[in-house]
């Protein structure tokens, strides 16, 4: 993704593999985010740095979310070594399906999403894991949709 050396359409590509590791709002709904905050041009020549401000900010998201899952795997296997066997209700965000959380929306409606970056909306939803209120997030396109 940040060689340079690389044909801008194999770039491009690689940063849409990336997508398919970690999104956060799906697959769709990550890549239109990830497409208006790096402001990534239909003709990828006009800002080739574009997809570069993308996979960094995929990036910064991915590693705090690794973090956290990383505690919440040490955590379920000293649940499970103390007999407790089934997860905890409701699941961590990075468990659940498109279509059974409170973000099931942005897996039906690409273009709704948290206008947050997507490091923000991670800390948001770990805070949430953790217990707490965090502010509310305004999806995308709610103003144009008349909500």
């Amino acid at each position: 993704m940040h060689d340079a050396r690389l044909p801008l359409r194999r770039r491009h590509s690689a940063l849409r593999t990336c997508i398919t590791v970690f999104a956060p709002y799906g697959f769709r709904a990550t890549y239109h985010h990830l497409t208006l905050s790096a402001a990534i041009p239909r003709r990828l020549e006009a800002d080739p740095e574009a997809l570069v401000r993308a996979v960094e900010e995929l990036h910064e998201a991915r590693v705090l979310w690794l973090a956290r899952a990383e505690e919440y795997a040490v955590q379920r296997r000293a649940e499970k070594r103390a007999g407790r066997r089934a997860v905890a209700n409701p699941r961590p965000w990075w468990l659940r399906s498109g279509w059974d959380g409170p973000d099931r929306a942005w897996h039906q409606d690409t273009f709704r999403h948290p206008s947050l970056r997507l490091s923000e909306y991670v800390r948001r939803q770990n805070m949430i894991l953790e217990g707490a209120e965090p502010p509310a997030a305004r999806p995308v396109g709610m103003k144009d949709r008349g909500c």
